[in-house]
């Protein structure tokens, strides 16, 4: 694996951070939140014509990810509550 050392500014760099699930890593986000951006439409253009067992999948991932934020959002409030 290459690695390339990136200069950001602190803004960047918070923005960064705020978008980060768990232990993931920045290369991790980058990947993630950049196949997420560039995907996004066509990944969901025509769900409603997707078959009912494509739409199950569609759903379960849409309340997985509700979940994690959840879980996200209250691990962040008890973090500002200190």
């Amino acid at each position: 694996m290459t690695i390339k050392s990136l200069t950001i500014t602190e803004m960047a760099y918070d923005a960064l951070k705020r978008l980060k699930h768990g232990d993931e890593s920045f290369s991790d986000v980058i990947v993630r939140v950049s196949s997420e951006r560039v995907g996004a439409a066509a990944r969901y253009c025509g769900a409603l014509k997707q078959s009912s067992e494509d739409l199950q999948k569609w759903k379960s991932a849409v309340k997985s990810r509700r979940a994690e934020l959840d879980k996200e959002l209250v691990a962040r409030a008890k973090r500002f509550a200190q």
